[in-house]
């Protein structure tokens, strides 16, 4: 009886735990600034299914022993966002990330729309 109890009351903390965003990699490696705003841009999808966010992405990429974080939008002609793990947005055709583009690596996708285009 004392482990169904137990499993009960672990069921019960789970459940009414703050939920993490629908992550593809493991939450401690996401900064909050980002799952923040993942959370805010599904709140969006479910009141307007229609935004264009549910055709979005969060990719993670490592350059020069950093990660970074890019915002894509199938829908979007225009360059993606790129930021810091600290959530600071950087230029890549700026010093010093004007070789971000050609020597990124290890692409994982940190969240997908629920309409994200491969």
């Amino acid at each position: 009886m004392k482990k169904i109890l137990f499993l009960l009351a672990g069921c019960l903390l789970l459940i009414s735990c703050d939920k993490d965003p629908d992550l593809l990699i493991p939450a401690s490696e996401v900064p909050k600034w980002l799952k923040e705003r993942i959370t805010a841009d599904e709140k969006k999808i479910a009141d307007d299914p229609q935004s264009g966010l549910e055709v979005s992405a969060w990719i993670r990429y490592s350059f020069e022993e950093k990660q970074y974080f890019e915002y894509h939008n199938a829908l979007s002609s225009t360059l993606y966002e790129v930021y810091t793990f600290k959530g600071t947005m950087i230029i890549p055709d700026q010093e010093p990330y004007l070789d971000y583009q050609s020597e990124k690596s290890n692409m994982e996708f940190v969240w997908k729309g629920p309409n994200w285009i491969e």
